[in-house]
């Protein structure tokens, strides 16, 4: 498959038709900006509809090894006229999407148009993930541990940049935590070794490697946390919120807020963020199209 990549005026045309949108329907969209301006991104990934020069459509592919994630969107002012469904009959008519272990439609939880959508087409409710973002909240735990000692961190919890050794090791920590196959979690890698504004890093403890995590540094004076885990057998020993507190020092000193994103049903992980200063501000649906 050749490598496409989307010109600067593509991607301004999409950032244009976000604003429009987010702002007449009061919610946010997660278009993966940092996928989108690859220079990898592959051909028939992305899809497009112009009127009068005006970008009013617009619908995306991510793949995630056999996994592939759906997001778009439609100008206020130009829907009701089947362009979203145009886009998604252009997408399945690619041959992207044959032969994918699954297939899921990102929509707002507070999207109607979107929920509409999905009534016309086979597909059931998968899950739902809370955004989260990092406020300076005095009962939390990375602002008390800030407040009761302004020096180092716990030097028993820290972190190094990820190295090709490790491998093997995320390869493990995704099937245990996340149920993600080899080649998935390949994929990922490989799309991260592509990009430039993401960053995986290792997390030590005690001297031994325990965990990961990659940080995404594409919307200025942002910087989100994911892909986050830590080994099973050294959970509930502190030291996701000892790390998760470093971080959130780190990214306040570099002039950057800590954002993140977890499933409404974990409730353990979510419990975890709340803790460190995390608060939800929007819902992400996801639904699994049903061929």
């Amino acid at each position: 498959m050749e490598v496409f990549g989307l010109n600067e005026k593509q991607i301004q045309d999409i950032e244009l038709l976000q604003r429009v949108c987010e702002q007449a329907d009061g919610l946010f969209l997660k278009l993966n900006f940092d996928m989108l301006k690859m220079d990898s991104r592959k051909e028939n990934m992305d899809f497009f509809r112009y009127e009068n020069g005006q970008l009013v459509g617009f619908l995306a592919l991510y793949g995630f090894g056999g996994q592939f994630e759906v997001c778009g969107m439609v100008h206020p002012a130009f829907r009701r006229r089947g362009i979203f469904t145009g886009l998604w009959q252009e997408a399945l008519d690619s041959g992207q999407l044959d032969g994918a272990d699954s297939v899921l439609l990102n929509a707002p939880h507070s999207s109607a148009s979107a929920a509409g959508w999905l009534k016309t087409i086979p597909c059931r409710f998968g899950h739902a993930e809370h955004e989260m973002k990092w406020t300076n909240d005095p009962d939390s735990a990375a602002t008390k541990q800030a407040d009761e000692s302004n020096s180092a961190p716990n030097v028993s919890v820290s972190y190094r940049p990820y190295e090709p050794k490790d491998r093997d090791l995320v390869v493990r920590l995704y099937a245990d935590g996340f149920d993600m196959s080899e080649t998935d979690t390949e994929s990922m890698l490989e799309e991260e070794s592509g990009s430039g504004n993401r960053r995986r890093s290792m997390v030590v403890h005690l001297g031994q490697t325990v965990g990961t995590f990659v940080m995404d540094y594409d919307t200025p004076e942002q910087s989100w946390v994911f892909a986050f885990v830590i080994d099973r057998s050294h959970r509930g020993q502190g030291i996701g919120r000892n790390l998760l507190s470093q971080i959130i020092r780190r990214e306040n000193g570099l002039g950057r807020t800590p954002y993140i994103s977890v499933e409404t049903r974990n409730e353990h992980a979510l419990g975890l963020y709340e803790s460190c200063g995390f608060r939800s501000y929007a819902v992400q649906d996801y639904y699994e199209f049903l061929r």
